[in-house]
């Protein structure tokens, strides 16, 4: 399990073995370098045992609270604190950690293992149950390779990734019988009882009690500390940077952080594009420049997909919805290989700050709602003149939102067979409130956070993501929905609070993108062709959800001139899921993409044996 987990940390790997409990675990040092941060890790009378992956950002004010009330540590690493903090407060120490996290506990003493992960689901948890064995990690195929675990696909959320795009907006993965923690949750494994949960929520995200303070400034206060709180680090810290509102912020506050204690600026990694309708070159050099950033680019094409599409759905364990997600995975190559091996990133920043344009109709909504008409009126009017949207359809957008769900639901696309039973998408409630927590909890942010993740670990990366910061998610929650919209522009509170910070020129965007390919071209060209065959070839997985004919209608009305690249990468990477996951007899990894990791040090594996039963609890 742990071999197949190696990219995850190339510097240490560790085993206990203390049946009926086995903890496994591979390190990327970021925080103390030296091997007092080997995972497993004993508490000091080696009654618990910890294996987990993330970082405690607080860890040193947690480690000072801790030492006050008795306790000592050997190392500099958070590890240790966390491992403390549970022996302090038990599961009341989740509410104390300021971090992204996905661990479990090994209590020898109770014989139980208490697994947990952060707020919003930064870091991730699978687990499953197979021949009355608990077993978990970090990533799916950890579980899969396991020839006890059947590797079957679960045919109703395939559906809705085929159908609707959605993914990881379930408690249930694309593989039967596995599922992942969900964010904010623990569960217990008892093995003298030999019983597994129930999940248990520990937070839900909630606004932030009123401030005294205007909502720039109490954003600027919270999004700083947050971005302070995540430069700790042992190693090299860079910035993804986009050229947009969110990733620009967190670099001009990174370097201002920086200069302070003096400091260069981060270096700033960006994937651009030869196509200068979606290409972000000139502000990704704004934001760079003005930060005093190095920038390094990279310009992925549809050559990268067909050399490494395989790898990434590899690294993903599922199918993924467009081709920015290989744009990220070339970035994080890029950053790697550069040296740098922590990177600050804006994920987060739309759904926190409610920057999507379709939250406009939610908007308006709310501020007519909390008896502010005029104000609606008036920012009806600036989406007319700032973004060409005519008010005939903003007030069709809002009447729409008091339709019942069933009604709003999202079409399945006309290529699926007429036997496939489709699933409404989830929709979010009318509120702006409702949808932002929507946007956290349900879609889109969880599955770009495991892509985010995945994209990362693939080179040995820990991405940090400043906005899931919940000081600054609850301050957001508990804005008022007249502060988020300005003459026409959404993430009011940001702009502002960003202002003198980060460059005018990026600040007033009307637009946003984020890391844009053009791969509606890229399925007129080689990659349409590539669908094609693989959809006409026998034995395929899409066979018993699609029917032929009408794909290569679409394919062929696309090449034309229509637009449904966003369906055509979906069937495209579910038919490769199918053939890496499903139906292959063994589960092989794809040959290795060039650009792995090349500063890693090869692990030297050290096992810990407690005792020497048969063991029912493993891990990875």
């Amino acid at each position: 399990m742990t071999d197949l987990l190696a990219h995850r940390g190339p510097d240490d790997a560790g085993l206990l073995v203390d049946p009926p409990a086995v903890l496994g675990h591979r390190r990327l040092a970021i925080l103390d370098l030296s091997s007092l941060g080997r995972q497993p890790m004993p508490g000091p009378d080696e009654s618990v045992w910890i294996t987990y992956n993330g970082e405690i950002y607080n860890y040193v004010e947690l480690g000072h609270e801790l030492q006050l009330r008795g306790h000592r540590f050997r190392s500099r690493c958070d590890t240790e604190v966390l491992l403390a903090a549970y022996a302090e407060w038990g599961e009341g120490c989740l509410e104390r950690l300021n971090g992204m996290f996905a661990f479990a506990i090994w209590d020898r003493r109770r014989q139980r293992l208490f697994c947990a992960r952060d707020r919003f689901g930064v870091k991730p948890f699978y687990y499953t149950v197979a021949q009355e064995r608990f077993r978990f990690a970090s990533e799916i195929k950890a579980l899969v390779v396991d020839p006890d675990v059947p590797r079957r696909a679960n045919r109703d959320r395939v559906v809705d990734f085929l159908a609707h795009g959605l993914a990881d907006h379930t408690s249930e993965t694309m593989f039967e019988g596995v599922f992942q923690l969900p964010p904010g949750s623990f569960l217990h494994v008892d093995a003298g009882r030999g019983t597994v949960g129930p999940v248990c929520r520990w937070y839900e995200p909630s606004p932030a009690d009123p401030q005294s303070v205007p909502p720039a400034a109490l954003v600027r206060e919270r999004l700083r500390d947050a971005v302070s709180l995540r430069l700790r680090s042992d190693v090299r810290v860079g910035t993804c940077l986009s050229g947009g509102l969110d990733s620009s912020s967190i670099l001009a506050l990174a370097s201002g952080l920086r200069a302070q204690e003096g400091f260069p600026a981060p270096d700033s990694f960006s994937a651009r594009s030869n196509d200068v309708r979606v290409d972000e070159g000139p502000f990704v050099a704004i934001a760079a420049a003005a930060a005093r950033s190095r920038n390094f680019s990279v310009v992925p094409d549809s050559g990268d997909v067909l050399e490494y599409l395989d790898s990434v759905i590899w690294h993903m364990d599922e199918p993924f919805h467009g081709g920015s997600v290989l744009g990220q995975w070339k970035v994080m190559e890029l950053a790697r290989h550069e040296g740098t091996v922590v990177l600050l990133d804006g994920q987060g920043g739309d759904e926190v700050f409610a920057g999507y344009h379709y939250m406009y109709p939610a908007l308006f909504y709310s501020l007519v709602g909390g008896g502010h008409v005029q104000a609606a009126a008036v920012e009806a009017l600036a989406r007319r003149r700032v973004h060409g949207v005519s008010l005939r359809r903003s007030a069709t957008d809002v009447l729409k939102l008091l339709l019942p769900a069933s009604v709003r639901g999202r079409d399945a696309p006309s290529w699926l067979r007429d036997d496939v039973a489709t699933r409404g998408a989830p929709l979010a409630g009318r509120s702006i409130h409702a949808h932002q927590l929507h946007a956290l909890a349900v879609t889109p942010l969880p599955a770009y956070l495991h892509h985010e993740d995945r994209n990362s670990m693939s080179f040995a990366i820990e991405a940090r993501v400043p906005y899931l910061d919940y000081r600054v998610v609850e301050a957001a929650l508990g804005l008022d929905a007249d502060a988020w919209l300005q003459r026409g522009m959404t993430k009011w509170p940001l702009r502002e609070a960003m202002r003198g910070i980060v460059p005018a020129a990026i600040l007033d965007r009307p637009d946003k993108q984020g890391f844009t390919v053009d791969q509606a071209q890229w399925f007129r060209g080689s990659l349409g062709d590539e669908l094609a065959e693989s959809v006409r070839s026998t034995g395929s997985g899409l066979e018993s959800l699609v029917d032929p004919g009408r794909v290569l209608a679409g394919i062929a009305a696309h090449a034309g001139g229509a637009d449904i690249a966003p369906e055509l990468w979906r069937l495209l990477t579910l038919e490769r899921w199918f053939r890496l996951f499903i139906d292959s007899c063994t589960l092989v990894a794809p040959q290795a993409a060039p650009g792995a990791p090349r500063s890693a040090r090869r692990a030297q594996d050290h096992v810990v044996r407690l005792r020497s039963r048969d063991a029912q609890t493993s891990s990875a």
